[in-house]
């Protein structure tokens, strides 16, 4: 054992019992550390006021013997290096984002099944250690903490570094790769939405497929940060990936083309006088793309649009500051959307100011199983509102809000879910989705929130309210490519929710 592993080891059964170390050996190894580590008194004192209530690693050792083994693990790994400082700032990480777990979660957590996952992972860790698959000490933390948050719920997680750093690219609407949005179940990559237009949506891959292998190897035991860094790759370069469809044995192989995914979240078209803009995502510039494409649907028209489409299908969200502008601009006054977190008795809401950009205009929302999260609030917030009517199938159900807090330079983000969302009648988006008006009666099993693995419960039962069916409330329909959209065409045309509305020059610069 080298001086530096006698010294972390001495310091670490010192600050945790208060025995077995010499005088001299505990002298020696503060000076060793004070020398190694200039400043790093101020910033553990500045990290405590910072985060709070947050224990040491060192204080939750003491009381979870069990997170030896963790610590053993990530100091044996290049634990023969002199410096201790990655040693050191990996234990404070997986320290940080306990704390944060414990304070910000939804739900209040055992502190016992987070230790239990976390350890069940250093486990994993050591049987790959001792069979050669030698990892980094960053790279086992990484894989514990993920375990660790990955339990509480389908969309907790630990964003390392570079999944963070897409992320951040996916919401400015230009990242490279495939064009899926996917997780780790099972063992295998699961697709949880798919881009249209990109190359993963022209290869046929759909919502709910699992991804077995990539260029011909098992991604079983794969990490999502693996995931990420197999199927990104230069534009132009290619991945053979094998697909099997949902819960069958049915698979097949595809070659796919990488290239860089520049997200149009908002493509508009005017069919006679009805309007029709489709969003894709919800990334930063959505609603200043819906702003003019109302602006160049109004001067098309001559003012004189009968209807606007707005089409969210197949639409996963985005950002939540784009929704609620994008809801904002079609109402005059009310709620959007509400959130509760943990503590219940503290309400956030949302509110529409007195603009409307489009005066009126009989809305139509198109929204499917594919439809989620940001989709659901805009959808909701216009139907309860009765600004629109919303036509198609029950939405995906996500009505969980997750917050992403940076962990610092080279640690990543913790992504946890700290509050429900609540339609402005009071419902509960979670699981039960938005249910349309004019129901549109799909042929298949959809992927749903509720066909994630760990989704939350919803808190209460689902709505009772009974829509319209769609081939009886438009029978033409039904030969038509498209009914949902069909039927939106035929329903704004003879709509008289809108009666005595009268269109005006359309004011987007307000």
């Amino acid at each position: 054992m080298t001086n530096a592993k006698v010294e972390i080891q001495c310091l670490r059964i010192w600050e945790r019992s208060g025995q077995a170390c010499s005088l001299s050996t505990r002298l020696l190894t503060a000076l060793f550390l004070s020398l190694l580590l200039p400043g790093c008194a101020n910033e553990v004192f500045e990290q405590k006021i910072i985060i709070g209530k947050h224990q040491s690693f060192e204080d939750l050792l003491a009381i979870y013997p069990d997170l030896n083994l963790i610590s053993d693990i990530i100091y044996r790994i290049d634990g023969e290096v002199a410096d201790p400082r990655p040693f050191r700032k990996q234990l404070d990480l997986f320290a940080k984002v306990f704390g944060l777990t414990q304070q910000e979660y939804i739900n209040q957590v055992s502190p016992e099944s987070l230790i239990s996952g976390a350890v069940s992972a250093a486990g994993k860790i050591e049987k790959e250690a001792t069979n050669g698959q030698f990892q980094s000490q960053k790279e086992a933390m990484s894989i514990i903490i993920q375990d660790m948050i990955s339990s509480l719920d389908a969309h907790s997680a630990y964003l390392p570094p570079d999944v963070y750093d897409q992320m951040q690219a996916r919401t400015r609407g230009r990242f490279g790769g495939l064009g899926i949005q996917m997780k780790i179940e099972k063992g295998l990559i699961k697709c949880i939405a798919v881009i249209e237009g990109t190359p993963a949506h022209r290869a046929g891959i759909e919502p709910g497929d699992y991804i077995s292998h990539v260029d011909g190897s098992p991604v079983s035991g794969w990490t999502l940060v693996n995931a990420v860094q197999k199927l990104r790759g230069p534009p132009g370069s290619t991945i053979l990936i094998k697909v099997m469809r949902g819960n069958t044995s049915k698979s097949f192989d595809t070659r796919i083309m990488r290239e860089i995914i520049n997200i149009e979240s908002v493509k508009s078209s005017l069919e006679g006088d009805i309007g029709y803009i489709q969003i894709s995502a919800f990334t930063e510039s959505t609603y200043e793309s819906l702003r003019e494409s109302v602006k160049s649907l109004s001067s098309a028209s001559n003012n004189r649009l009968e209807g606007l489409i707005l089409d969210l299908r197949n639409n996963p969200g985005g950002l939540l500051d784009q929704a609620l502008k994008v809801s904002d601009a079609f109402l005059m006054e009310g709620s959007i959307v509400s959130t509760i977190g943990r503590d219940v008795s503290k309400v956030r809401k949302f509110s529409a100011d007195s603009r409307d950009i489009a005066l009126g205009v009989p809305i139509a929302v198109l929204i499917n199983a594919g439809s989620a999260s940001a989709s659901e609030i805009v959808s909701g917030a216009l139907r309860d509102h009765d600004r629109a009517v919303v036509l198609g199938e029950r939405s995906f159900g996500k009505g969980s809000v997750q917050t992403v807090i940076p962990l610092g330079k080279g640690h990543g983000a913790l992504r946890l879910t700290t509050a429900l969302y609540y339609t402005p009648s009071g419902e509960s988006i979670q699981v039960h989705g938005i249910e349309p008006d004019i129901l549109f009666k799909d042929i298949g099993t959809k992927m749903r929130e509720s066909s994630l693995d760990n989704y939350l419960s919803p808190i209460s039962p689902a709505p009772s309210n009974t829509p319209s069916l769609l081939l009886q409330q438009c029978p033409d329909a039904s030969d038509d490519v498209d009914p949902v959209l069909a039927c939106a065409v035929t329903t704004l045309e003879n709509s008289d929710l809108w009666t005595g509305k009268e269109v005006g020059e359309y004011d987007v610069e307000q």
